[in-house]
């Protein structure tokens, strides 16, 4: 069964955690945050499916701004970290 939600991690400007928050809120119901870890300014990213590319766009439009970029690691369970796959 397929989520409705997509997970993905992503480091930030530690200073910026706060701004992103702030920026998901302005554009509500494009996802939810949870910080992961504050120190390394490690986050999560819990995306509605009809809203993934709308997020992608966001991402991109504040990655240079913000340091935002996704995590890849393997020692983390589930698809959190796994890039979307396009048919």
């Amino acid at each position: 069964m397929e989520r409705d939600t997509i997970q993905r991690l992503y480091r930030i400007n530690r200073k910026d955690i706060s701004t992103l928050k702030f920026l998901l809120e302005s554009y509500e119901g494009i996802a939810v945050s949870r910080t992961i870890d504050d120190k390394i300014a490690l986050v999560e990213m819990m995306i509605p499916r009809g809203f993934y590319q709308t997020f992608m766009d966001f991402v991109a439009d504040i990655s240079e701004e913000t340091g935002m970029a996704p995590v890849y690691t393997s020692h983390i369970k589930g698809d959190l970290h796994e890039p979307e796959k396009t048919a």
